[in-house]
């Protein structure tokens, strides 16, 4: 994709957006910041919504930086301008907290040890249901580290060898997760439910094979496409989470190499093709190197709102020091319909 964006200032009076790199060919993300002190957030985004739905189909993610975000209740403040309430955080893969019982769906990033990194993915592109757009405010920024690295879905699509993308579109991805106390999640956290027929039914409605394995483990497998296109623009884009949930993650978590043997029953996550085929160490490492070469990352400065088209645009997190608060919201659900039965 092209880097159409002038290195010349475009300044509305309100805001001025810049590229966040000028010197590279990245598009992502568009910088904006105010024109002046004291520039209005809300006041503008009302007044220039359609421009800024333009601008991040382009982008596919926008940094938003400088303006007077300094708690929670600025940010869900700045989240009530899209007029749609933050989706609940369904068939979860980490585990989450809302930020404060009074903002419904604001919570904070992934609870995850602050050493690790989480690796690149499109939030919830497992599920049958995902949100079309996510959006990270830095509240606290981390002492060290703690960076949301970003990269463009579609640049990743092209950077993979077209023999491997074949074979995906041919077959789509196959999810397997194990569910089970005391590694990863358990089932309810997941379905968010005590109630075996609740989960039963949701497996039934979004087309997902369950298995109980043993009291409170539960394995869980469904396919689903790995190359999408984007529902307005109709770009293909590299929608999954075949790099995140893949074995070799895990392994390499746990300081592993890909040869070692590794049992299957204590792996939280796999991803094999659609028809459960083996996706090799060579497989996984070009995904990661298409992953690598288009990541864009930077320091976060308290206030930063990252605003992503989760079908453009995958993201991820690197480890940090100290205290760290970003919060995260998810809008604009959208549907993997031909596996969602009315039942």
């Amino acid at each position: 994709m092209e880097n159409t964006v002038s290195s010349t200032i475009v300044n509305d009076h309100t805001v001025v957006k810049t590229p966040f790199n000028k010197n590279s060919d990245q598009v992502l993300p568009l910088l904006i910041t105010p024109a002046h002190s004291g520039g209005d957030l809300i006041s503008w985004m009302n007044a220039h919504r359609e421009e800024f739905e333009r601008d991040l189909m382009h982008y596919g993610g926008i940094l938003l930086r400088g303006f007077n975000v300094d708690a929670v209740k600025d940010f869900n403040a700045f989240m009530e301008c899209f007029n749609t309430t933050p989706l609940p955080y369904m068939f979860r893969s980490s585990p989450r907290k809302e930020l404060d019982d009074h903002l419904k769906n604001i919570y904070t990033s992934t609870i995850y040890p602050s050493e690790r990194t989480i690796n690149m993915h499109n939030e919830t592109s497992y599920s049958r249901i995902w949100g079309r757009k996510i959006v990270f405010c830095c509240i606290t920024p981390a002492a060290e580290g703690g960076q949301t690295p970003i990269a463009d879905s579609r640049r990743v699509l092209k950077d993979i060898d077209p023999a491997l993308t074949a074979e995906f579109r041919a077959k789509g991805v196959k999810y397997r997760r194990n569910l089970l106390p005391d590694l990863g999640m358990p089932w309810q956290e997941v379905f968010q439910t005590n109630d075996v027929k609740v989960m039963e039914a949701t497996c039934q409605k979004y087309n997902i094979d369950y298995e109980f394995v043993g009291k409170d483990h539960l394995i869980i497998e469904w396919v689903k496409d790995a190359i999408c296109r984007h529902p307005v623009t109709g770009e293909e884009t590299w929608f999954n989470h075949v790099f995140f949930f893949h074995r070799f993650s895990r392994y390499e978590e746990l300081g592993l190499p890909h040869h070692e043997f590794f049992p299957a029953e204590f792996l939280t996550s796999e991803t094999f093709f659609g028809d459960g085929s083996e996706i090799s160490s060579a497989a996984y490492k070009e995904i990661r190197q298409a992953y690598q070469k288009n990541i864009i990352a930077f320091p976060y400065e308290k206030g930063d709102i990252i605003f992503l088209d989760n079908m453009l645009t995958a993201h991820g997190r690197y480890p940090y020091k100290g205290e760290r608060t970003i919060a995260t919201a998810i809008i604009e659900a959208a549907y993997d319909s031909d596996n969602i039965r009315n039942i």
